[in-house]
């Protein structure tokens, strides 16, 4: 089968059957401007503040967000528009153990589809407390694409640092300023024509600079490439990428850890590729539309301003999650979240409208969903959303709905609110991308099989990766929501025995030494990075006895500068 990246697009529209179309989400729009702030005066002047850079989330671990030097991608070839240099650089999101200079291990986190740093926020705090109990301290290195350098974040920066949604509220929705500075408005596609170049040889670029902060003789021994979702495909495509030197991707990782996502089989026709595949809503760009127009992904309905909206709500649900507030724009969200008409969206508090909007229960966008509890304070009523997926909404317009978190709910389910609302808030990086480059899934769909040939449009288009039947680390696939048990079977046929040096040299794939597939099914796409760190989630504790299994004996000293 094809890559899975893209066609999880498919779900983006399954909550938006007969809803309202909307304005742009996040921005200014009819419900900024009703009589009440008519009546407010001259728009406020904010003062502008920003989490720290480090930070300590909890007792013993570290969180700290770095911007490194990148790949230096080249210029759109229809435009002549090259990446300007402060762009040519990403941000990886740090956690760590405190007072350890020299980890055991690596792990390099690659979000997915629309998906940032932010999303690996829990995962990695699990991972790094679990390591440190065990003896081998690991550290987790959460990539931020660079496309996540064009978000004006301003306005969430300085609402989180003062613990005020209002803050972002009235940079992004009312016209406010910070500092004397106004939002200038998200990007436009005609706004970023470099980004047309932003696929997979420059996020390999990207990888490959920030994998220089590891001395070249450990990594194969001590560094991790953990993917979720089209992460999970770029982790494989990684892996088989061959480099001028004649080397590969694998010969500078210990393993490969794939979240419920893997590489497809079947690679894009030369023209699918440049012109497009699939057909009406789902049609894929192909290059030559991206090059000269469409250089991101924007969600149907919602547009780019639902990745500020979603953060504003996060951070309201972690100062107050029990208050009951008005706003307008978060509820025409809703309406369109929930397929409700405006005016039938009920009072709720800012837990329930963070856990209406994400609980997997009444949220039909599948690659965002997860299981966190459940409403209460009013009924809800069944739907089939536009493709069929069965959902609920509120069905008691005069109700106040509350929420009833994971752990309490009955039976109780994986996610805590808190967990999900943190890795939406969290110091200087989020849990989206609001900028996600086209160019990428359409370049990992045209390698999909990981054989490309000689003479190639792929080679070509300087996609050298042909190395998938000899990847030869050891693999731990996690199935979860999208991507079931069976679905790893391409995956695990088309790799190598382990390699020479290996623990485990010569273990053929068959063998769940070599490639072990843990089936957490029960999740959804998004619990495995969110859950909470108990006995019903086996992902931290299934990745650390992974990594403790196939990491070389010794430690390796970061290069940071």
């Amino acid at each position: 089968m094809r890559s899975a990246s893209w066609p999880l697009a498919l779900s983006l529209l399954a909550a938006c059957g007969g809803s309202p179309t909307l304005p742009d989400a996040g921005g200014v729009d009819g419900g900024a401007h009703d009589a009440a702030q008519a009546d407010a005066g001259p728009p406020r002047d904010w003062p502008e503040s920003a989490p720290p850079a480090l930070t300590e989330p909890e007792p013993g671990l570290l969180r700290e967000v770095l911007v490194l030097e990148g790949f230096d991608a080249p210029p759109n070839p229809t435009t002549m528009d090259d990446t300007p240099a402060d762009l040519d650089r990403m941000s990886i999101l740090r956690v760590r153990a405190a007072g350890v200079a020299t980890p055991r291990a690596i792990v390099l986190a690659m979000p997915g589809f629309l998906g940032g740093a932010g999303s690996f926020e829990m995962l990695a705090r699990h991972l790094v407390r679990r390591s440190v109990v065990a003896g081998s301290p690991v550290e987790v290195w959460a990539i931020d694409r660079r496309s996540n350098l064009l978000e004006d974040r301003r306005g969430l920066d300085a609402a989180e640092a003062s613990g005020d949604a209002e803050v972002a509220r009235g940079y992004y929705q009312r016209g406010e300023t910070l500092a004397g500075r106004a939002f200038a408005g998200f990007l436009g596609q005609e706004d970023v024509p470099a980004m047309s170049e932003w696929g997979l040889r420059t996020q390999v670029g990207d990888v490959q600079a920030i994998l220089s902060h590891v001395p070249a003789s450990l990594r194969r021994g001590h560094v991790f490439l953990l993917g979720h979702s089209l992460g999970g495909s770029f982790a494989e495509t990684f892996a088989a990428w061959r480099f001028e030197d004649g080397s590969h991707g694998v010969d500078q990782l210990a393993g490969l850890i794939l979240v419920d996502g893997a590489q497809g089989e079947t690679p894009l026709t030369e023209a699918e590729y440049r012109g497009g595949s699939g057909m009406g809503l789902m049609m894929q760009p192909g290059l030559d539309e991206i090059r000269s127009s469409r250089r991101f992904f924007e969600i149907p309905l919602l547009g780019v301003g639902i990745y500020a909206q979603a953060e504003m709500v996060a951070l309201d649900a972690l100062r107050a999650p029990d208050e009951v507030r008005e706003d307008r724009a978060r509820d025409r969200v809703l309406s369109t979240l929930l397929s409700l008409p405006l005016a039938r969206v009920p009072s709720m508090s800012n837990a329930a409208a963070f856990g209406l909007a994400f609980d997997d229960a009444s949220n039909g966008l599948s690659f965002a969903a997860v299981s966190c509890g459940t409403h209460a304070g009013g009924a809800v009523e069944s739907y089939d959303s536009l493709f069929g997926v069965p959902l609920v909404h509120p069905s008691e317009p005069s109700a106040t709905y509350t929420w009833i978190d994971a752990a309490a709910a009955s039976p109780p389910e994986q996610t805590p609110l808190a967990n999900l609302a943190h890795a939406w808030v969290d110091g200087r990086t989020n849990f989206a991308e609001w900028y996600f480059p086209a160019r990428l899934p359409v370049d990992l769909a045209a390698v999909a099989g990981l054989a490309v040939a000689e003479g190639s449009y792929q080679q070509a288009e300087g996609l050298t990766v042909d190395g998938g039947a000899t990847m030869d680390a050891p693999v731990l696939a996690i199935a979860a929501g999208l991507r079931p048990v069976e679905g790893y079977a391409e995956s695990r046929a088309r790799g190598a025995a382990l390699g020479p040096g290996r623990r485990g040299e010569g273990l053929p794939r068959t063998d769940d030494r070599a490639y072990r597939v843990l089936d957490a099914t029960f999740m959804t796409h998004i619990d495995p990075l969110t859950a909470a760190d108990s006995d019903r989630n086996p992902v931290p504790s299934s990745v650390v006895d992974f990594i403790l299994q196939n990491v070389e004996d010794g430690t390796v000293t970061p290069t940071f500068p």
